[in-house]
């Protein structure tokens, strides 16, 4: 059969050969083939010439006798069967496959043209064939399996797989924030396929106003051009176009930023998918912050301040303003040109100190000595901030020239001195708060008052964190944060507000609210800054409880009792007693035993009181002596018992061995028509009666006992002061004095030791020498016994003899230093009684005298120490 002639897909006996053990393996081969349904094909390109097994052809519906295979010609059996997309691709691939004789085993799939006209999914693997030297020669072979059935599954699952992608993708479509839209591209036309709930609610467009529109059929011509031009660049360059549009919704004017992203499918955009973010408010701060910056720069160049950009680290002047021009005397360029070092007086290390001070922000105002261009120092306020100016940390410094200032203040600097301690002491709580009255930032005072800190305080209710109440009433006090924004205006907390810790500690605390204002007047938080009160409540309390109590006795003082008969002088308090009281003898008291002793009685007469009041009753100390008690609502038989219990008690009681006596009395008011001034009048008359009644029996009381405690504290004292009278009246009889004279003299010599009630009893019975302090002690007991005998009618006669009886004939005694007869006459004979009565005494520091030595030693001292016509008066008794 020659090359040009049809050969038969039937195996001919040519082919087949001759040798029976050919015929048997290619029977077997055929086997296979059948079994398999795999259909074979060898290609030799030396002949162009394509055999195909009978599976080739049945397993598309074909018969073998349909197709007759010829030199050169393959497409009826191969290229006219294959699918015209997969064609093109598949035909290059064996093409270049066999010309170029690769050894690899090719295996690719295409679709394949059936009887039917329906079309089959080939799987098609094979080699090019080699020769025994490894070589490849002309013959290609391969074989075809029908792999429909595995590509409908494969692409059933493909489909399931992508719906559900899909469906993932529409709950993530519908649940983003931003505003997303899907485009379907028609050719160059853009229609809306759908949109998301974020896209609805911004723009009010449901998914079926937009489904299937074009964007001029949803917003009109002018706009949707617009949107459409936007469109027609994300799907000519490919890539995902970003721009900002303002457009529209609800009558509101909005700006977004809207990126479109295109889908791709099969090598050609088909959807293009938008999001669109609200950016409106954003682009409303960036416009803020250009004016901000705008008025910025002007403020920089108009204000009349020293303003001035400073490189930290350099010390260079980076800006400055006209200001400074003026102030420094520096063109803007020549300070550009200089650094701060240049006009900041301080030394470089402490310079440096302060600038990294500065630019940590530890610290933001300085004073600072300055120099000018032409030498002068200014001393100048620095108030300056960091701030980071494309990337690079600046100063940004506001100077003031406050030399006259900073004079004028040394001029005060001991002011300054005095407070600066207490200035620098306090510390106040700082709490502030956002618009919601949440804790926004705390301080450390803050911390330490409420317990907590501001890592936990923050965002917590302001009420949770400052728990105040009422201190008496326990209530809870209005929140002054609430209190602010609802006035507008600064609030101060209520007297007796008690703030309680996060550890249930009570503090006294008071406090002021302020709102805080944003630069349109806006409230925008509340700033609360309080104290600890506690020291100064209980100081308030003192100075309270002192300027209406009397220091000594605790009762109302006359200023509180004024005030309190206003107040109550009502009808409901109807009848009023007035009960005027009166210490009898309380300077006799202060004289003999001290003034300790007088306050000790003082406050015995004011419990004594109190303790016989009624809760009600007002008691007050309104003199050194006097006592008045406002009693409401009691009539006289009432007010005549409390009187009476008064004076019982008072009779009672002792201080010191000094009786307590008591003048008292009281009057009534009764109706409005009386005039309260008047009843207290007529109870302060009472009270004085009664004083002239029994104050002068206990004046002599008084005395006597201060006699009596003289003679039991110091040894030896009744006998001097019995045997001195006794002197002392026989030298008054000797003198010529009269009875009731000599009766007086010889008084005056029991009393003339009276004022030693004050000296200490160790001091007068002290064995050995006195030192001078002690005798100067001692020596101070004549003006004591003056000071006792001038307050007692009865002796007050006797006061200047007992005072002047140490005095010397020669001036040289005390107190006074008299001298002759200058001297009372009667002290002078007590001076001769006392001194000889002394030296004739058994007294522990002096040998006792004999009589005659103690005559010799006073006619020894007559005309010096003692009145030498009383020593020869007493001589002669004496003998």
């Amino acid at each position: 059969m020659s090359e040009g002639e049809v050969r038969e897909v039937n195996y001919s006996k040519e082919y087949i050969g001759k040798n029976e053990m050919q015929r048997h393996n290619f029977e077997r081969y055929r086997s296979v083939l059948e079994v398999s349904c795999t259909g074979v094909w060898e290609y030799d390109k030396s002949k162009n010439l394509m055999w195909c097994s009978p599976e080739y052809f049945t397993m598309l519906g074909y018969e073998t006798s349909e197709f007759k295979v010829c030199k050169g010609d393959l497409d009826r059996v191969w290229t006219e069967l294959l699918h015209p997309e997969d064609r093109p691709e598949i035909y290059k691939y064996f093409k270049e496959y066999v010309e170029n004789q690769q050894n690899h085993t090719f295996d690719v799939h295409f679709r394949m043209k059936r009887k039917d006209g329906s079309w089959a999914w080939i799987r098609s693997r094979g080699r090019t064939i080699a020769d025994r030297e490894g070589c490849p020669n002309n013959l290609t072979v391969g074989t075809h399996v029908d792999i429909t059935e595995l590509k409908e599954t494969q692409n059933k699952l493909k489909q399931q797989e992508k719906e559900e992608r899909l469906q993932d993708l529409d709950i993530i479509f519908d649940s983003t924030h931003d505003a997303m839209f899907l485009i379907n591209v028609e050719g160059k036309e853009f229609r809306f396929a759908r949109n998301n709930r974020a896209h609805q609610k911004l723009t009010g467009l449901s998914h079926e106003m937009i489904s299937g529109k074009t964007p001029c059929e949803l917003v009109g011509e002018e706009l949707g051009a617009l949107i459409s031009t936007n469109y027609t660049r994300c799907l000519e360059s490919g890539e995902t176009t970003e721009y900002e549009e303002t457009m529209s919704f609800l009558d509101k004017e909005l700006t977004f930023l809207t990126s479109l992203t295109p889908v791709y499918e099969n090598g050609r955009i088909r959807n293009i998918v938008g999001a669109s973010k609200d950016i409106t408010e954003r682009k409303k701060f960036e416009t803020e912050i250009n004016e901000l910056s705008k008025r910025n720069q002007a403020m920089f160049n108009d204000h009349t301040a020293v303003m001035i950009l400073l490189d930290p680290e350099s010390g260079s002047i980076l800006d400055s303003n006209p200001a400074a021009s003026d102030f420094y005397g520096y063109t803007r360029d020549e300070l550009l040109k200089i650094k701060i070092g240049d006009i900041n007086m301080l030394d470089k290390s402490e310079l440096e100190n302060r600038i990294v001070q500065a630019k940590d922000g530890r610290q933001r105002y300085f004073i600072f000595p300055h120099r000018l261009k032409n030498g002068e120092i200014k001393l100048v306020d620095v108030y300056t901030a960091p701030l980071n100016i494309n990337g690079k940390r600046v100063l940004y410094s506001i100077i003031f020239d406050v030399t006259a200032r900073e004079n004028f203040r040394n001029e005060l600097i001991w002011r300054k001195e005095q407070y600066e301690t207490t200035l620098m002491s306090i510390g106040d709580g700082v709490i502030s708060t956002d618009i919601q009255g949440n804790v926004t930032v705390m301080n450390k005072i803050a911390e330490d008052l409420t317990g907590w800190s501001e890592a936990d305080a923050i965002g917590q209710p302001f009420e949770k964190v400052f728990n105040i109440i009422h201190e008496y009433t326990r209530r809870p006090c209005v929140n002054p944060v609430e209190k602010v924004f609802k006035t507008g205006e600064i609030v101060y907390l209520a007297n007796h507000t008690i703030l309680i810790s996060k550890t249930g500690e009570e503090v006294s605390i008071e406090d002021s609210a302020a709102p805080i204002k944003d630069k349109s007047g806006r409230i925008t938080g509340v700033v609360v800054v309080f104290r600890d009160f506690t020291d100064k409540k209980e100081k308030q309390d003192q100075i309270e409880y002192l300027s209406f109590r009397d220091y000594l006795t605790g009762l109302y003082n006359r200023r509180y009792i004024e005030d309190t008969i206003k107040r109550i002088n009502t009808k409901k308090n109807f009848p009023i007693t007035v009960l005027a009281i009166d210490v009898n003898g309380l300077k006799l008291t202060n004289d003999a035993y001290g003034h300790q002793v007088g306050d000790e009685l003082l406050k015995s007469v004011g419990k004594i009181i109190k303790n016989e009041c009624r809760k009600d009753d007002i008691v007050g100390r309104v003199g050194g002596d006097e006592f008045i008690v406002i009693l409401p609502n009691t009539d006289e038989k009432r007010a005549e018992k409390i009187k009476q219990n008064i004076l019982s008690k008072a009779a009672k009681s002792k201080i010191e061995s000094i009786i307590v006596s008591l003048s008292i009395g009281y009057a009534v008011k009764k109706s409005v028509d009386e005039d309260i001034d008047d009843i207290r009048k007529i109870a302060d008359n009472l009270m004085y009666k009664d004083k002239l009644k029994f104050g002068k029996t206990m004046r002599s009381k008084t005395i006597e006992t201060v006699l009596k405690n003289i003679n039991l504290k110091y040894d030896q004292e009744q006998i001097h002061t019995e045997r001195v009278s006794l002197y002392c009246g026989e030298i008054a009889k000797k003198m010529g004095f009269s009875e009731r004279e000599v009766e007086e003299i010889t008084k005056a010599g029991i009393l003339h030791d009276i004022g030693k009630i004050m000296v200490p009893p160790e001091l007068l019975n002290k064995p050995s020498k006195l030192t001078f302090e002690e005798f100067e002690i001692i020596k101070r007991h004549p003006q004591t016994g003056y000071q006792i005998l001038k307050t007692v009618d009865e002796y007050a006669s006797m006061a200047e003899s007992v005072l002047h009886h140490h005095e010397r004939w020669d001036g040289n005694g005390y107190p006074e230093g008299l001298k002759g007869e200058k001297i009372p006459l009667v002290s002078r004979i007590i001076a001769v009684a006392d001194v000889y009565e002394a030296m004739t005494a058994n007294r522990p520091y002096q040998k006792t005298k004999t009589k005659k030595e103690a005559i010799n030693e006073l006619m020894r001292c007559a005309g010096t120490q003692f009145d030498p016509e009383i020593v020869d008066v007493f001589v002669q008794l004496m003998k």
